[in-house]
């Protein structure tokens, strides 16, 4: 409820409790004769107030759920943060060890190449040699 954003709760404790007071007054101060004509206004008007402290007092009660839930909820919320911000940089690292280790096997792959140059170009045709290094590289990519 939009009231509970403006007014703090004590005022509707206040009511509920001027509410009662008024019923039980109205009751008690039922036998003075210059009081007695206004018993049934001051009862009427107890009970209204009773009832709107009732109802505030569930509202608030709710509006205090919700908000031990939304805080729940926000806990939650920057526990998995958190745990993302870890995970991404496992992540990260993971990803410039493999990035580490490509380099390291084309730069294997390509000494292997240059040093089997002449072999390779010797004739036009693709030799066991460059199949082999072909291979070698490729699987040090995939594992």
């Amino acid at each position: 409820m939009f009231i509970l954003q403006f007014l703090p709760d004590f005022i509707f404790h206040l009511i509920l409790l001027i509410g009662l007071l008024g019923l039980g007054a109205s009751f008690v101060l039922g036998y003075i004769p210059f009081i007695s004509q206004y018993r049934l206004p001051i009862q009427v008007a107890a009970s209204i107030l009773i009832v709107l402290g009732v109802y505030m007092e569930g509202a608030i009660s709710n509006n205090n759920e919700w908000k031990a839930r939304v805080a729940d909820l926000k806990l939650q919320v920057a526990k998995a943060e958190a745990e993302s911000a870890e995970a991404n940089i496992k992540l990260i690292e993971e990803l410039a060890n493999k990035q580490a280790q490509v380099t390291v096997v084309q730069e294997a792959t390509n000494q292997a190449i240059r040093k089997s140059a002449p072999a390779i170009n010797k004739t036009c045709k693709i030799n066991d040699i460059s199949i082999q290094l072909y291979n070698q590289a490729v699987k040090g990519v995939t594992k």
